[in-house]
């Protein structure tokens, strides 16, 4: 589940403000969702509206309309803690926001205002820090600043989707192949990167068609989806997976430098970040091979993944 934050505070406490401040924050990098405590303006929960007519007489979910955007209203078998709707909201979110005072064991950030003490909120558990927007006596963090760099030091540990747990290890401590049979079959997508250098007139003549083995760059695709489609046999603990599209697309410098992009989808219940990355290093390989005969010094390196999509770990993009 995605790393998951509560911001509560009484009438008047910011509570929307630091929401809004912390998904602009948090946005570029995270795929961010949150949870208001009510509908406000959308009028879902309005006695006497269309939708709540509708609602109450038996549709299974309702669709609202407006300027401010869309509003989806299930009212069959539908979530209603927070707790369930973290559970419920699709596994791409990073990070989850919910604003507003809800039961739930969720690590919370308590708003101070003027006249508010911590005593105020003694009945709210998983308290992590008292916050105000201003100077209060009783505030560890003041200001959005504060508040912004306290969750991104805190909270978000671990959203890089990093762990500690070796989970291709039984208990035994050996070698094994992950279970994967209860997970979510969802879009996944993965894109890699790497590069060679080489002498400049290993790449004029590659551009000129005049290495002896053939086609350098067609045979180097040709080489990275094949791998792709390989992964599972040449890494041993990687799952057997049916991908839907492998795409290899070739820049350089003009000067001494190929760049190599690899994009590797599937529909599946685990990722592509390995069949990425070995069509990236086959498709390098292969070049390498191309072109020893005239150029044993050409030199692979920054190899890496660049983004990857779907699955219970979210949204990932390589921060150099």
């Amino acid at each position: 589940m995605a790393a998951t934050l509560q911001i509560i505070g009484y009438k008047k406490s910011g509570k929307t403000t630091v929401t809004e401040a912390l998904i602009k924050a948090l946005s570029p990098t995270y795929r961010v969702a949150a949870i208001k405590h009510d509908a406000h303006q959308a009028a879902m929960d309005k006695a006497g509206t269309d939708s709540d007519r509708f609602a109450q007489a038996g549709a299974h979910s309702v669709v609202l309309q407006s300027d401010n955007g869309l509003f989806f209203h299930q009212t069959a078998d539908a979530p209603t803690s927070a707790a369930d709707l973290a559970q419920w909201l699709p596994d791409q979110t990073d990070f989850l926001l919910i604003e507003g005072f809800k039961p739930d064991p969720f690590p919370k950030i308590a708003l101070l205002r003027a006249s508010d003490s911590r005593d105020d909120f003694k009945d709210y558990q998983q308290i992590q820090v008292f916050a105000s927007l201003t100077p209060h006596p009783e505030a560890t963090l003041v200001g959005l600043p504060a508040i912004i760099d306290w969750v991104l030091a805190n909270i978000l540990k671990g959203t890089d989707h990093m762990t500690d747990e070796l989970t291709h290890f039984n208990d035994q401590n050996r070698a094994k192949m992950v279970d994967v049979t209860d997970k979510q079959v969802t879009h996944r997508v993965a894109v890699a990167t790497g590069q060679i250098t080489m002498q400049p007139e290993t790449l004029d003549r590659i551009h000129q068609g005049q290495i002896k083995k053939g086609d350098v760059l067609a045979v180097a695709q040709v080489a990275g989806i094949m791998a792709a489609k390989q992964t599972s046999n040449l890494i041993p603990m990687c799952h057997l997976i049916p991908l839907t599209g492998v795409d290899i697309h070739f820049e350089d410098n003009d000067r001494d430098t190929i760049t190599v992009n690899a994009q590797v989808k599937t529909k599946h219940v685990t990722g592509v970040e390995i069949e990425a990355l070995l069509a990236v290093q086959t498709t390098l390989l292969t070049i390498y091979d191309m072109c020893k005969a005239i150029d044993r010094g050409m030199l692979i390196s920054n190899v890496h993944l660049v983004e990857k999509d779907g699955g219970k770990s979210g949204h990932f993009i390589y921060q150099s």
